[in-house]
């Protein structure tokens, strides 16, 4: 048996949302989608690292939520598969660190969790350990080097894998002499092969006066695109017996709900896992339940993440979560009652861990979360939900035109008006308001009619759209389903008639997004 092949060797879920290490190797292979050419990149370096002399250091880099647990333990899996009968059993050790291993503060506690790691199926160096412990009780200045040399002459002949998840956290916890100490040990060994993860680069894999500056091969772990998205619900559905919800998910209708699920889940593979409890072949019509109970699931999650930041971080953070509109530096600063470099540097930091995403446009940098689902999640602790419960409800209509007819599509279609001058544009949509229709039906109209613009371009005075959308916006005062399209519309106009980027700035996020998309698609089609 591969030494250390007890760890992880079996799990106890069939499904988790933040632990997959603890899943069994069926439900892991059966929901793995999207990845299978890094995977085989990643064994294909283990392998060589360990029938050979060169050794390889592979650093997995993708947000928080993006499958890194799940890749990491499908992993090492899909090695002991490989390894299993051939003479590279007993060439490795391999060193399983726990998926969150908190509090490493130097380097000897780090060769400590790997000696720890080891006796998972080598009990005897437990008894070293203990010895480790006297002697830093006895003679602090001589444990390090006890603990070293126990490690190598366990893993003496052999490659040493260490497989790690958040590295950014244990090179935080060695500081700086403690990283010179690990680098010095690698190069001085020989046989060490690392395989890590992190939910995104920092200064000591980035910074040249770094050690380990240029020693990593890096791998991003990107968010998954809609196809793949679809995969995993359908892989979901069909893992859990689910066949109804696998059926629906195959049809226009599916597909479309399944857009919509794909833009406010960002990629983002447990939000994916999380919102899939709540889905079935109703609420899949539905979305508001369930996008409801994904929110409220994982709100903790962020609410944790929160925590961990600098009290400044923290306020900064939450801050520009309760704001819809991105700011710019003046504004946190002044509204977080900070200097203004005091509050540069902290968004940086933000910015580096992935929590904050900046964009320049002229003299003025807007700041915003960077993920979508965050700010929902601590707006809904907030409570405020009228926001997110509007926006539900205009994807469904965003993507119900993904070549779907449903019954909530109204009589009057605004396909046939000339979409592309405002003045016939909106004579059609008042004419259908004279009719009083439902806020759901005015809304959808709205909806189309934003996207028929999108597609076909803008056309006319910037002033007269303008004077139209104002007319437009008291005439459905009464609707406040309607305040989002409205939004877009006139963000979608000031950009196409000016190319101002701040029109579009002005909009959340998640609807700048599907406003970017859009003509993105527009242009090429046109193209």
């Amino acid at each position: 048996m591969v030494e250390g092949a007890t760890a992880m060797r079996a799990g106890f879920l069939r499904s988790s949302r933040y632990s997959p290490g603890n899943m069994d190797r069926e439900p892991l292979e059966a929901l793995f989608v999207g990845r299978d050419d890094l995977m085989e990149d990643v064994l294909a370096r283990v392998e060589k690292s360990i029938l050979g002399l060169g050794k390889h250091y592979v650093l997995l880099v993708g947000p928080r939520g993006s499958g890194k647990t799940h890749f990491l333990a499908l992993a090492y899996h899909r090695l002991m598969d490989r390894l299993c009968g051939t003479n590279a059993q007993a060439k490795v050790a391999i060193a399983l660190l726990k998926e969150e291993e908190r509090g490493v503060a130097s380097f000897l506690d780090l060769l400590v969790r790997i000696l720890r790691a080891l006796a998972d199926e080598t009990p005897e160096l437990d008894a070293e350990v203990a010895n480790v412990y006297d002697r830093f009780s006895t003679e602090p200045a001589e444990a390090e080097a006890l603990a070293l040399a126990r490690l190598r002459q366990h893993t003496r002949g052999k490659t040493l894998l260490l497989i790690c998840e958040n590295l950014v956290d244990l090179f935080d916890g060695l500081g700086d002499e403690g990283q010179k100490r690990w680098r010095a040990a690698i190069q001085e060994d020989g046989n060490w092969a690392i395989v890590a993860s992190t939910p995104s680069l920092f200064s000591a894999v980035t910074q040249q006066s770094s050690p380990f500056y240029g020693f990593f091969t890096l791998r991003a772990l990107d968010k998954v695109d809609f196809e793949t998205g679809l995969d995993l619900l359908l892989k979901k559905a069909t893992h859990e017996g689910k066949a109804e919800l696998v059926e629906l998910l195959r049809t226009p209708l599916g597909r479309a709900r399944a857009r919509a699920i794909h833009h406010l889940a960002a990629g983002n593979c447990r939000a994916y896992v999380v919102l899939f409890d709540y889905l079935t072949t109703e609420t899949l019509d539905d979305l508001c339940g369930p996008f409801m109970h994904m929110v409220d699931d994982l709100t903790p999650y962020y609410q944790d993440r929160m925590r961990q930041l600098a009290p400044a971080q923290r306020r900064i953070a939450n801050f520009l979560c309760l704001e819809r509109k991105p700011k710019t530096i003046k504004d946190i600063s002044t509204s977080c009652l900070m200097s203004h470099q005091t509050t540069a540097k902290q968004v940086s930091e933000l910015q580096a861990a992935g929590l904050v995403s900046r964009t320049r446009v002229g003299r003025n940098t807007y700041c915003e979360p960077s993920e979508s689902l965050m700010r929902i999640c601590i707006q809904v602790k907030d409570n405020r939900t009228q926001y997110f419960r509007l926006f539900v409800e205009f994807l469904r209509h965003w993507f119900a035109g993904c070549g779907v007819e449903t019954a909530e599509n109204p009589n009057v279609s605004l396909r046939t008006f000339d979409t592309g001058h405002p003045l016939d544009g909106m004579a059609g949509l008042r004419e259908l308001l004279t009719c009083r229709p439902g806020a759901d039906v005015a809304s959808r109209v709205l909806t189309d009619y934003l996207k028929a613009n999108v597609e076909k371009g803008f056309h006319g005075e910037l002033a007269e759209w303008e004077h139209e959308l104002d007319s437009l916006a008291a005439s459905l005062s009464d609707f406040p389903d309607c305040r989002i399209p409205i939004d877009m519309l006139r963000a979608a106009v000031g950009h196409a008639m000016t190319g101002d980027e701040r029109h579009l700035v002005s909009l959340p996020l998640e609807q700048r997004q599907l406003l970017q998309d859009a003509q993105a698609a527009a242009t090429e089609k046109r193209t």
